[in-house]
């Protein structure tokens, strides 16, 4: 073998080594895009159906069909008038009926977790409810999903409350079986299920109070 053979081979050999190197070099290129497109479609997936509870379940409205009220619209409930008798799903678990609550004086909040007013007013009426013994208090948290903001649960572990809370279903079957238009609704319910009062929207700490006061007081 010449020595012209022999450097045109050592060329050669280094030629296809180059070109060997720069395949692994773009397959690597190519598997770490890949790699990152991945994660980022699953974030997005994961942003797009608006993340989960704890359970690895995302929240939204009640299944329907698991939501019934013997009422199913008109204008929104006024003194004197008898709230209908409804169930809905619990967050938590279980079932909420109404008919449950009868017998004991009842604030009866119907809300929207993502509503600022019903954030406002939710730890207050608790907090109330909770200087009142004898008063109970229940909820019905309703168009779940339909603006920006906390799921129920992230809202009650944020603000550390408590109360029982009925889940509504996305035709609001709650909500118009109650004639509901503003949030928060509340309904202060006396032992036979009649409502004694009716607030909407934020009410002063002081009114607040008065209104429990008689409400306590129907308990006698």
């Amino acid at each position: 073998m010449t020595n012209a053979t022999r450097s045109k081979e050592a060329h050669s050999s280094k030629a296809e080594r180059r070109e060997a190197e720069r395949r692994r070099s773009q397959r690597n290129r190519i598997v770490a895009v890949l790699s990152v497109l991945a994660v980022a479609v699953v974030i997005g997936a994961i942003a797009l159906s608006g993340g989960g509870n704890d359970n690895g379940e995302s929240t939204g409205p009640a299944p329907t069909g698991d939501v019934t009220i013997d009422r199913a619209s008109g204008p929104q409930l006024q003194v004197g008038d008898s709230i209908p008798a409804f169930t809905a799903p619990m967050l938590g678990g279980g079932m909420m009926a109404w008919d449950d609550y009868l017998g004991a004086p009842t604030v009866l909040a119907i809300w929207a977790p993502w509503c600022p007013h019903c954030q406002v007013e939710l730890p207050r009426l608790s907090a109330g409810v909770d200087g009142h013994p004898g008063v109970q208090m229940v909820s019905v948290a309703t168009a779940i999903g339909e603006q920006p903001g906390p799921t129920p649960e992230e809202y009650l572990a944020s603000e550390g409350l408590t109360f029982p809370v009925g889940v509504d279903d996305a035709d609001g079957t709650i909500l118009q079986g109650m004639g509901v238009q503003s949030f928060p609704t509340t309904y202060y319910v006396d032992p036979s299920g009649k409502v004694v009062n009716v607030t909407v929207g934020e009410v002063p700490p002081d009114q607040l109070t008065q209104i429990l006061d008689d409400l306590a007081a129907t308990a006698a």
